[in-house]
């Protein structure tokens, strides 16, 4: 119960329905339907795409005749144990498994799979998100290390940045020659340091509930133009800051509706300025304009293509789409890519595109069957006072990096 109150269903959220339409592309495995959001007739913004979840997605398995010549091996499982972070360049999909310790590779480019971080100075102890700068430097945050950990453009390791304690790094973004950190310790604040040193330039915020303060912050990023987005996470609302940290708006209060948060998460920048936000309690990706005004939502809770389970965090990508074409509808015009992490189920890496059908595209009704209604019960647990909503339930356990 929600105030005394039942729970609404995932439709009432949504703002927009979610549906599936046949005569699509088939994807590798040809069982994938073709999911888009919001449903025809409204005109959809946003296709899935695909999944992967380790190396049985990516790389082409052994025929019988291999096997006969080559013999059998020992199956070895190569598979994401537990992610949080991801991030992605030019076809490669990284992944922070905070259980397995490493940075998951997932090169749709050549069909591989590996994991970089897991011996030597740059062994990973908890790696939980992780961003990538143009040239390909990968920037880790390990809140067990405290430390940013950075790998080259060849995912060699490089060096090492230390986090000024007490520290409980747990997101990192890039703008140009500087890295910003959340720290989500008691002091809440936002670390910028220069991307080449790791020397300390300056820190944003503080603890509280005031504009431009934070109650166990989840996740940041900083569009093209220097402006911070911070996933406010108990204070559950999500923040926009001018570069010297002066707010600039705020948006969200506790809730199940689009617009309001259950436990907002991981936050992105679109290349048009679109804000992506996930919700781990609704098992939602909501969507705003650079103001703050809704937009829609994508996902939901549930065991299908285009579902999400206790997302985490998203990435965002405008040059991997020549080796995703193949999943994508005909003539759906794609802007850009987006990579959502769940931490449950079948489905642990999401592939969405957003972009539009030409003006004046026609759907047949009969082909749309939208997904099946989910009571917000399923998903999440109740609000409690003093408790951050969407506790998880029916089983799933979700990596809380703030707490």
């Amino acid at each position: 119960m929600m105030g005394g109150r039942t729970r609404p269903i995932v439709r009432l959220l949504a703002g927009c329905p979610v549906g599936l339409v046949s005569g699509c592309a088939t994807p590798r495995d040809g069982d994938r339907p073709l999911v888009l959001f919001p449903a025809p007739p409204a005109p959809p913004r946003v296709q899935f795409l695909t999944w992967a979840s380790g190396a049985d997605e990516l790389e082409p398995r052994r025929s019988g005749f291999a096997d006969f010549v080559l013999g059998d091996e020992p199956a070895v499982e190569r598979v994401i144990d537990k992610p949080y972070g991801i991030a992605v360049h030019e076809g490669v999909v990284y992944v922070c498994d905070t259980k397995g310790l490493g940075l998951c590779r997932l090169d749709f480019r050549n069909g591989e799979y590996s994991v970089i971080g897991v011996r030597g100075p740059g062994r990973l102890r908890k790696p939980i998100n992780v961003a990538i700068d143009p040239l390909g430097y990968k920037f880790v945050v390990d809140t067990v290390r405290m430390q940013v950990v950075v790998f080259g453009p060849t995912d060699d390791y490089v060096t090492a940045f230390d986090v000024p304690q007490p520290c409980h790094p747990v997101d990192v973004a890039i703008h140009g020659n500087e890295l910003y950190v959340l720290d989500n310790d008691e002091d809440c604040a936002i670390v910028v340091m220069n991307r080449e040193t790791g020397e300390v330039l300056r820190t944003i915020g503080g603890p509280g509930g005031e504009p431009g303060r934070f109650k166990l912050p989840n996740s940041l990023c900083v569009d093209e133009k220097g402006y911070i987005y911070v996933s406010d996470t108990h204070n559950w609302r999500i923040q926009k800051l001018a570069a010297d940290g002066t707010p600039v708006w705020i948006k969200g209060t506790p809730g199940y509706v689009l617009g309001q948060f259950g436990r907002p998460r991981g936050i992105r920048v679109g290349p048009d300025g679109i804000i992506y936000v996930v919700d781990g309690a609704t098992e939602i990706v909501q969507m705003f304009d650079a103001e703050g005004q809704t937009l829609m939502r994508f996902g939901g809770p549930g065991d299908v293509p285009g579902a999400l389970g206790l997302p985490s965090t998203l990435a965002i990508d405008a040059k991997s789409l020549p080796y995703f074409k193949e999943y994508v509808h005909p003539d759906f015009e794609v802007n850009y890519l987006l990579f959502v992490v769940s931490q449950f189920g079948r489905r642990l890496v999401n592939v969405y595109a957003y972009g539009a059908f030409p003006d004046g595209y026609k759907f047949s009704e009969l082909k749309v069957a939208p997904l099946p209604e989910v009571e917000m019960e399923k998903g999440i647990g109740p609000v409690d006072d003093g408790q951050a909503p969407g506790q998880p339930a029916d089983g799933k356990t979700e990596n809380q990096p703030g707490t």
